[in-house]
């Protein structure tokens, strides 16, 4: 599978609503356990004045569930997404103590 390139705008920094982007790059590996995804690259928020890296990785099955950790160059944030078509939902622990939820669409 050939690496790919995204560029994300959304909410960061829950409990702040604070707007942001991520520009990342990926790679994803297929294993009998399903598609292992890695990505980094870096991210900004609104309420700060320099980029930060960030980094994850997820193992997505093939019942479409996920399981992976996110770090946000502040804190990681291991979560748990099913997709279905380009629709995703999941939970995520901010930190690794709060809990969140997560929804998005692919384009």
């Amino acid at each position: 599978m050939r690496p790919s390139a995204h560029i994300s705008v959304g909410v960061q920094g829950v409990g702040t609503g604070n707007p942001g982007w991520t520009g990342r790059l990926e790679k994803n590996f297929r294993t009998e356990a399903g598609n292992l995804n890695v990505f980094g690259g870096i991210g900004l928020r609104s309420n700060e004045d320099h980029a930060h890296p960030v980094a994850g990785t997820k193992l997505e099955m093939p019942s479409h569930i996920s399981l992976g950790l996110q770090w946000d160059g502040h804190n990681a944030h291991p979560f748990a997404t099913y997709g279905l078509d380009r629709y995703i939902v999941g939970f995520y622990l901010i930190g690794g103590k709060t809990l969140g939820y997560l929804f998005g669409a692919r384009f």
